[in-house]
């Protein structure tokens, strides 16, 4: 099977079926990052589209030296920033809908659960959207390494290069990132945990 830079060499010698397979290929893991990234289901999905527009465009500047798995995340985190950047300025001009559909069941794929009880596939849900919600709280430059390190596995010289920012300063994001996530995990538990005990009450 052809890796990814074979493919995009194909299609850059008009091979249209090559780019489609590498859509195919990345959309899961790509539209879960952007939704990871902005916490909106929606713009997620038109930033995964703009992200393949754009490496469509782009690819004869593709240096065929690299990998193309991070210069595609390199080009989505750009398209995030900028819709993340520009939903500031609208909430800065209206407070209306300063929240996305982040806890919509619209892109979630839950885990295999076929064995679990009910009450375990909903207790896995709300983890799921928990995550979610303490994610979009992080400050942008946090939310992006972490989601890139964590979720995605991409080593700490990719994530410096794909993001232009040097070696050290995404080890020490890194390490905001990860205290702050768990700080606000640990205040999301116990709120969860006090809200499943009164509900027993």
């Amino acid at each position: 099977m052809a890796n990814d830079e074979e493919l995009l060499a194909r299609f850059i010698k008009g091979d249209e079926a090559a780019f489609t397979e590498l859509v195919s290929r990345h959309q899961r893991e790509l539209f879960t990052f952007l939704r990871r990234f902005v916490n909106d289901a929606s713009a997620a999905d038109d930033l995964f589209q703009e992200t393949f527009l754009q490496v469509y465009r782009s690819a004869e500047s593709f240096d065929g030296s690299r990998r193309f798995r991070p210069w595609m995340f390199a080009i989505a985190a750009n398209k995030a920033r900028d819709y993340l950047r520009a939903a500031v300025r609208r909430r800065s001009q209206s407070l209306d809908g300063a929240f996305g559909p982040a806890d919509s069941a619209q892109g979630y794929d839950p885990p295999d659960i076929h064995q679990t009880s009910v009450s375990d596939r909903l207790e896995q849900r709300e983890d799921a959207g928990a995550v979610r919600r303490v994610l979009a709280g992080l400050p942008d430059i946090y939310r992006e390494v972490l989601t890139l390190s964590y979720f995605h596995r991409f080593a700490y010289k990719q994530i410096s290069e794909m993001l232009g920012i040097p070696l050290g300063t995404v080890k020490s994001r890194l390490n905001t990132a990860m205290a702050i996530f768990s700080r606000a995990w640990q205040t999301s538990e116990a709120e969860r945990k006090s809200r499943r005990h009164g509900k027993r009450e």
